[in-house]
């Protein structure tokens, strides 16, 4: 077995885990650097003592695109468009997003001012036909004017391209050999599909966001070399696959969601030991909570995301996020009614039980003065909670009631958002959620798994050995993959994914993977298709395996998907292709490693008892260290698990059983 390291990121933590060439497993958490994210990764490293000379492969997951898109602190970026298309951008389309019904609202900022998107004179038909050539000379003068003032990431999104490259090919090389210090993305090699506005965002949005990118993994990977490190760092992508990190430099728009992805291919791999089929996923961070279904362990994929309401056409794990994490502010609205987030207090100063001069009231105070987190016992004790400074920052809240009934407010608008997520990623999409398991991660998603799971009807709620890190986890079983796409609009008939067209997309497929690195006959392919009813706007993806499928069998998954989503389908309708699609996957991850050992069956387990505030009402409940308990063991609720990455709440209720796996099965037994 290859010894292998994952590290993920996040806004409050970095995780670190260690799977060395015997099998045995050693873990790592330390608080994140904000201003400096690389050093957490150096002192993770440190701390756990990682031989980087014996280790095969790096894994990382990180947020630096995401912050870096969040806060505005990309590259100086300009745009390059088709002479008579400066605005699209700015015009944007006619769709709202958020809530219509917003007074105030506001187009989202493009991270490209307009003073910075300039016109090439040159125009390609949607069939793809050149109507007017471009002009390299007179291209290259406006290049060089805005390398003058500075700017040093160039995006390139002309009209039609995806139908014909050949142009955005012709300047994106020009700029390349004259001004290779300047990062250049053109919408032909990020995003080759139809709709101008996504298309021209998507290339602006990784403009923006690749050079901060490829400074990052610059720095890590020289890092990694200096402790002895031989191999090419991988990093994780937003549609749960890896990609070896000089890829990443230039596909920064990629990584958006790079650590949540993780933690739904390790929350699969746990469900799968466990013999579990379909499940919805809950990762409760320290900044935000990340939800994601997977039926039949399959997650759902989309080909849009979005970002600060940019839309990114990137694949990407079909996930909802909300500002519901540990450090999570809490305060009275306008109105006078108690919120939770989006705002956090983040690593620094964090809440204000960490005693780091943080004084706004947070999910964390909430839940040490409601007592579900002992104080000496927190982060495996490496990091003391101070419990008068949570009841002063609840108290300054303005709640009315006793510092325990204003904390278990808080925990009641915090579990009631995280609810409302999983219902819109499930019930949703068209899909009850109430026969699955929810499978609960981070560091505080299994202290409100049980409470979520029941308002909304799941009976049973998994937690995986080590939860605070098990994002970290998912890096270490994740594949490479690569995804592409190509734009054909037309009806579907029996040529729509088989011969010359099945041929044509693994001749593209081939070409990504041989640009990757990767060796034919060592990765699989996959081909899908976006279909759509004739006169709709968007459109469903069915996947096909290799060797495509007859018109019928397109037919027929397209109608059931459609009556799944939607709510019915229209057999009498013709069904339109609009994009093809390629997954190229390299299975380089394996099985998910389980705890090192587990207590002997018939171990003694030390009960301590103290009291609780939760469900609006005082009570004694049990705690339990998980480190103790041995597999097939049994607990009701109320009690706390506590261990050095997470917390578990079992409320009454509940009961409590560890898994031959080591994992924990939360399951309803009352009503």
């Amino acid at each position: 077995m290859e010894s292998r390291v994952g590290v993920e990121i996040g806004g409050t933590f970095t995780d670190l885990v260690w799977q060395r060439s015997d099998g045995t497993l050693r873990t790592h958490k330390v608080l994140s650097t904000p201003d400096a994210v690389h050093e957490a990764v150096a002192a993770a490293l440190d701390e756990a003592e990682v031989d980087l000379a014996q280790v095969a492969r790096v894994v990382h997951g990180s947020t630096v695109a995401t912050n870096a898109l969040l806060t505005r602190r990309g590259a100086e970026t300009a745009l390059l468009t088709t002479r008579g298309f400066r605005d699209v951008i700015e015009i944007g389309t006619h769709g709202r997003s958020g809530n219509v019904y917003e007074i105030f609202y506001r187009k989202p900022h493009s991270p490209i001012p307009r003073r910075r998107v300039l016109e090439i004179d040159e125009r390609i038909d949607a069939d793809g036909h050149v109507v007017r050539p471009i002009d390299l000379d007179a291209a290259w003068r406006t290049v060089e004017h805005l390398v003058e003032f500075g700017v040093r990431s160039i995006a390139i999104c002309f009209l039609h391209a995806y139908a014909n490259p050949a142009h955005e090919r012709a300047l994106a090389a020009l700029i390349r050999e004259r001004v290779p210090h300047v990062a250049v993305t053109a919408s032909c090699e990020i995003s080759p599909e139809f709709r101008e506005y996504e298309r021209t965002m998507t290339t602006a949005v990784n403009a923006f966001v690749s050079p901060v990118v490829a400074h990052y993994v610059a720095d890590l990977s020289s890092g990694l070399s200096r402790r002895s490190y031989a191999g090419v760092l991988q990093i994780m992508q937003s549609n749960g696959g890896i990609m070896p990190g000089p890829s990443a430099g230039a596909n920064g728009a990629k990584m958006l969601l790079s650590g949540p992805s993780a933690g739904v291919r390790a929350a699969i791999g746990s469900a799968r030991r466990n013999g579990l089929s379909d499940i919805v996923t809950l990762d409760m961070g320290g900044t935000s909570t990340d939800v994601a279904l997977a039926p039949g362990l399959e997650p759902h994929m989309i080909s849009e995301l979005r970002v600060d309401n940019l839309p990114v056409r990137i694949p990407a794990i079909d996930m909802v996020t909300v500002g519901a994490g540990g450090g999570s502010i809490a305060k009275l609205d306008p109105g006078g009614f108690l919120s939770v987030g989006p705002e956090s207090a983040g690593a620094q100063p964090g809440p204000a039980c960490y005693g780091r001069g943080g004084t706004a009231a947070t999910v964390t105070d909430a839940q040490v003065v409601a007592g579900l987190l002992r104080p000496a016992r927190f982060f495996g004790g490496r990091l003391a909670l101070q419990t008068e400074p949570a009841r002063s920052a609840l108290a300054a809240i303005g709640l009315a009631g006793a510092p325990a009934e204003v904390a278990d407010s808080v925990l009641r608008v915090v579990n009631s958002n995280m609810a409302s997520a999983l219902r819109l990623v499930s019930a949703g999409r068209g899909i009850d959620p109430r026969g699955f398991v929810l499978v609960a991660y981070g560091g505080s998603g299994p202290l409100h798994a049980a409470m979520v799971a029941e308002e909304i009807g799941i009976r049973r709620v998994l937690v995986p050995c080590s939860p605070g890190l098990v994002s970290a986890f998912g890096l270490l079983v994740a594949d490479l993959m690569l995804d592409v796409v190509r734009t054909r609009i037309h009806r579907l008939d029996e040529q729509s994914l088989s011969g010359k067209r099945v041929v044509e997309m693994l001749e593209i497929c081939d070409a990504a993977a041989r640009e990757t690195g990767l060796v034919a006959g060592q990765y699989d392919t996959e081909l899908a298709l976006d279909l759509r009813y004739a006169g709709q706007a968007y459109e469903l993806t069915v996947w096909t395996g290799k060797d495509g499928r007859d018109a019928a069998a397109l037919k027929r998954a397209f109608a059931a998907l459609h009556h799944q989503r939607y709510g019915y389908s229209r057999d009498a309708l013709p069904i339109e292709v609009v994009n093809y699609r390629g997954r190229v996957v390299q299975k380089v991850g394996g099985d998910l490693a389980g705890p090192n050992s587990l207590p002997a069956p018939g171990s003694t387990v030390e009960i301590e008892t103290s009291e609780i505030h939760l469900g609006g009402r005082h009570t004694e409940a049990w705690f339990v260290a998980r480190t103790q308990l041995p597999a097939g063991y049994r607990l009701d609720g109320p009690g706390v698990v506590e261990e050095s990455t997470a917390t578990t709440v079992v409320p009454a209720g509940w009961s409590l059983e560890v898994l031959e796996s080591g994992d924990v099965m939360l399951e309803r037994v009352s009503q």
